[in-house]
Formats: C-alpha cells, structure tokens, sequence
C-alpha cells in the first residue's frame, strides 16, 4: 500500500453523502489531483457513482494520506465492481503521487461517459443524487 488513497467520486468529502462520510473517518489530508484514466457515470434506482478505467483522459479528484481510514470498510463498500489499485497522479502543484485508487472492473459499453472527468460536476449538471445517501 502507498499510503496515499485517490478518491474521484462518492467517496470525495464534496460528494459523499453524510452515511458514506462516516467510512472516511481516519482518512488524512487531501488535495486536489487527476489521474490519467476515463470516467463514466454509473446511474443506478439509488444514485450514481463513477467508474474509472485505464484511458487517455484525465480524472479529477483527490489524493490523501490514508492515516487511519479503515481499508476493509471501505473496499467493502466499493464491492465487488471495483479492485483497489496502485496508480500514479498528478497534484495540483505538479507534483507526482503514487496512490491507490478503485478501478472499475465492468464493462462501460452502456455507461455514461464523463468527457471532463469530474463526478462532482457531472452530479451537479444531472441532478443526480450520490449512491450511499
């Protein structure tokens, strides 16, 4: 583990809906960063949540320190349609993090794609409310 976790979607504090925000508790400081990857929204009866794969965009996001956050709490909630993985981003200031992050591991044929990589403007856009509230 790097130390360092990349959150882009549910679990970002700007998006998390309070349940969710009670996983992060532990979880460092954080600051804004991307990753090279695609995102595409996953909208589901009891909200929406994004999923990253390997491509040639940039997701938007953050990077924090994991500190204390409890891992198995939050891969759990992640489940079965993500894998914690080692990625590299990139920090607002330039800098270049190893982190982890949870990769999509399904198809996205029928997803939504998100062409700037930002859930949290695309929530705000679609009216969409966050899955986990």
């Amino acid at each position: 583990m790097s130390g360092r976790l990349f959150f882009y979607g549910v679990l970002m504090g700007e998006v998390a809906p309070p349940p969710v925000r009670l996983l992060l508790a532990g979880l460092g400081p954080g600051r804004g960063a991307s990753a090279q990857g695609d995102l595409f929204a996953v909208d589901e009866p009891l909200g929406a949540h994004p999923a990253m794969v390997a491509g040639k965009g940039r997701v938007r996001g953050i990077v924090h320190d994991a500190g204390s956050v409890d891992l198995a709490a939050l891969d759990l909630f992640e489940g079965d349609a993500y894998a914690r993985r080692p990625i590299r981003v990139t920090a607002e200031d330039g800098e270049t993090i190893e982190a982890e992050a949870y990769l999509w591991l399904g198809a996205t044929t029928d997803l939504e794609p998100i062409p700037d990589g930002d859930f949290a403007r695309w929530l705000r856009a679609s009216g969409k409310p966050a899955i986990g509230g």
